[in-house]
């Protein structure tokens, strides 16, 4: 793999990117994702968006010919003016079960131990990137999960309402309230601090331990301070609630068109103009989304995949996913940046989902994974396929390394 330019802030070093995602086996790293982000540092990736479709992708349908020349196919044609901004990389290896399809950032050597979670995808990029901005990262899912992101083992509370993440984006505050309650937080914080050094001395080698977690954990409150105060000092965004643009629905199936016009199919659609803006006015760097899997009986129809009609409604379904995707990933690549990019190639971007709708194994397999790779200044156009047993973290580790 080519070795990564110097960037601006805290490199990611590979082996400490591993460690840090719980992974037992050093994976190599993928020289098709090496390549350096083109331009200026300002123009370089410096931003990770994350997404998972929980209940499975229907991977009968993924494309079979690979390389640069591959033939795509009908789940992913809502994609087709996006080709050269994004990888697909299919047959990567699920080694959990239906209940790991929640950890789909957070890829680990067993998923039938969650024990193993240290930290998510989303939590390493934001240990390194999330400091610049007023919100460090943005954790949001519809419903039915119990955890997609993780810091040091402990499921992150996600937003789960789309008012609440516009008001955490992008509400009003009282600035002289807010000041002062960060004064008192600045207060308390110094004597925890004091208090935990008096007693370094004084505890065994296994407090220690414990204790340094706590000084661990008392430096990332005061760079949330920190980020608070920063943000207390600048001007207020004014932005109204995004309204919901219906997708056009001419010629498309029935089935299709339900989906589309779905109400929790569009609360999604929010969340991720929401993502979009909040990336927009750099309120953060690094979102992870999880999205509802059980709108018009989704999840009972990835059990009928086996049928004719069951197989079909399992792929339109996954041609509303990338309809939603190709509208979110259109809107970063149409925004242009200062430096004369694009925000497309600011954001690293990763699409997945960690299972498989297949008639070989049925609704929640675990084998032909796919990973969207979109963004970031890669060179892209390309269709990877992997050999079945690589996991994730194949395609993980370099989109890291990639962030600057």
């Amino acid at each position: 793999m080519k070795s990564i330019q110097k960037r601006k802030g805290a490199p990611m070093n590979r082996r400490d990117v591993l460690k840090s995602a719980g992974c037992l086996v050093m994976l190599p790293a993928l020289e098709s994702f090496g390549q350096e982000a083109k331009g200026d540092d300002d123009v370089k990736a410096n931003r990770l968006f994350c997404m998972n479709i929980g209940n499975g992708m229907c991977s009968d349908n993924f494309p079979t010919s690979t390389g640069k020349d591959y033939q795509s196919s009908s789940t992913f044609k809502p994609l087709e003016k996006l080709k050269n901004d994004f990888t697909l990389c299919t047959n990567l290896r699920n080694y959990g079960d239906h209940e790991s399809t929640m950890y789909a950032f957070a890829e680990y050597s067993d998923h039938r131990n969650p024990q193993l979670i240290k930290d998510s995808v989303d939590e390493i990029a934001a240990s390194h990137i999330g400091n610049d901005t007023r919100i460090r990262n943005l954790v949001v899912e519809q419903r039915h999960s119990y955890g997609i992101s993780y810091k040091g083992g402990l499921p992150i509370s996600p937003i789960t309402n789309s008012q609440i993440l516009f008001e955490s984006i992008f509400g009003k505050v009282d600035k002289k309230k807010r000041a002062e309650l960060l004064a008192l937080k600045k207060s308390m914080l110094d004597a925890s601090r004091e208090d935990a050094k008096r007693m370094m001395s004084k505890v065994s080698g296994a407090d220690r331990v414990k204790l340094d977690e706590y000084f661990s954990s008392l430096r990332e409150s005061e760079k949330s301070i920190q980020r608070s105060e920063r943000w207390l000092s600048q001007e207020h965004v004014d932005v109204p609630f995004p309204e919901n643009v219906p997708f056009k629905t001419d010629g498309l199936t029935e089935y299709l068109q339900k989906i589309l016009k779905c109400a929790y199919f569009n609360e999604r659609s929010t969340y991720l103009d929401l993502l979009f803006l909040a990336f927009k006015f750099d309120i953060t760097r690094v979102a992870n989304v999880y999205g509802e899997w059980n709108w018009l009986g989704h999840h009972t129809d990835s059990h009928a995949v086996k049928s004719e009609a069951g197989f079909i409604k399992n792929i339109e379904a996954d041609q509303a996913y990338m309809m939603q995707t190709a509208r979110f990933l259109e809107k970063l690549k149409s925004t242009k940046t200062k430096a004369g990019g694009t925000l497309l190639d600011q954001t690293v971007c990763l699409i997945t989902s960690s299972l498989s709708v297949s008639r070989e194994e049925g609704p929640h397999g675990s084998k032909n994974n796919p990973v969207i790779v979109a963004g970031g200044g890669f060179e892209h156009g390309k269709h990877i396929k992997f050999n079945g047993t690589d996991n994730r973290n194949n395609v993980y580790l370099p989109a890291l390394q990639h962030l600057g």
